[in-house]
């Protein structure tokens, strides 16, 4: 009997189905377990004919491997493009034409399938981004605290040394970034926190720069009241609003007479805390 139900097409098909769920599942249980960002992508219709099916589904996370399938070709380049690029963070639906006769349509595509695919994008789960720009002492102690607080940490420097093979106990993930162009390193939006904390006052004041008119949720810097007095002087002369620079925590961190790369991280990682909490 069981010979001939795994013989049966349809049995196999189920049988398989079974299996792939429980890989996609078993994968985003991974992503969760990691802390990492995550979104799905799942066609919900079809109109016409087109390479997708409705119920469809891909797992999307904010880099590595991809899981799942949207039908393949350029509707699953963009949509995964658009997730990677934008993170959304509010659940939104997409309609994405796929014949030359619509491409006025709001996400055309070159594909000449001639109908149409509609996709709902849904994040699962947002992790509070934490980006530390500087892996020095205090940088590795404020990633460490931070990955215990639930943040998924990166951290940035444009010292390969700074960067050793074994960062696991500071960070999510490590970056090597040129710090005159951070865009390349940090993803911005409203659950991005940024704390600068490089090597050099010159890099700090660059990277501050490049941050300022990008959307974050926190962003602070460290150093004297002399070096932030002098940095937002000079920012203020190339056009930097008062407003602007009033978002900025600097000198970063709570004042608790806070000496030793720990103490400067639980300063810091507790003012993080009182702006996710209280404001």
């Amino acid at each position: 009997m069981w010979l001939w139900l795994h013989r049966s097409p349809l049995i196999r098909s189920c049988l398989g189905d079974i299996v792939d769920n429980n890989m996609y599942y078993a994968v985003l249980l991974d992503h969760l377990k990691d802390n990492h960002a995550i979104w799905q992508a799942t066609i919900i219709a079809t109109d016409g004919s087109s390479p997708a099916r409705s119920g469809m589904k891909m797992l999307i996370p904010a880099s590595g491997v991809l899981h799942g399938n949207l039908g393949g070709g350029e509707l699953e380049h963009q949509i995964i493009a658009f997730v990677r690029q934008q993170a959304p963070s509010q659940p939104q639906t997409m309609v994405f034409e796929l014949s030359p006769a619509h491409q006025s349509g709001s996400n055309p595509t070159s594909m000449i399938c001639g109908g149409s695919v509609t996709v709902f994008i849904e994040a699962l789960h947002l992790p509070h981004q934490l980006y530390i720009i500087g892996a020095g002492h205090c940088g590795r102690a404020l990633g460490k605290l931070a990955k215990l607080c639930d943040f998924h940490v990166t951290l940035v420097d444009n010292r390969s040394e700074s960067l050793c093979s074994d960062m696991a106990e500071y960070c999510h993930h490590s970056i090597l970034n040129d710090y005159q162009d951070i865009g390349q390193a940090v993803c911005f939006g409203p659950q991005t926190f940024i704390v600068i904390m490089t090597h050099g006052h010159v890099h700090d004041s660059q990277v501050l720069q490049q941050c300022l008119r990008r959307e974050h949720r926190y962003l602070g810097m460290i150093g004297s009241k002399t070096k932030v007095a002098e940095t937002f002087s000079t920012l203020s002369e190339q056009g930097y609003s008062q407003q602007e620079l009033d978002r900025v925590h600097a000198p970063i961190g709570l004042r608790i007479g806070s000496q030793s790369p720990h103490e400067i991280a639980i300063s810091i990682m507790a003012e993080i805390i009182k702006e996710l909490r209280l404001s």
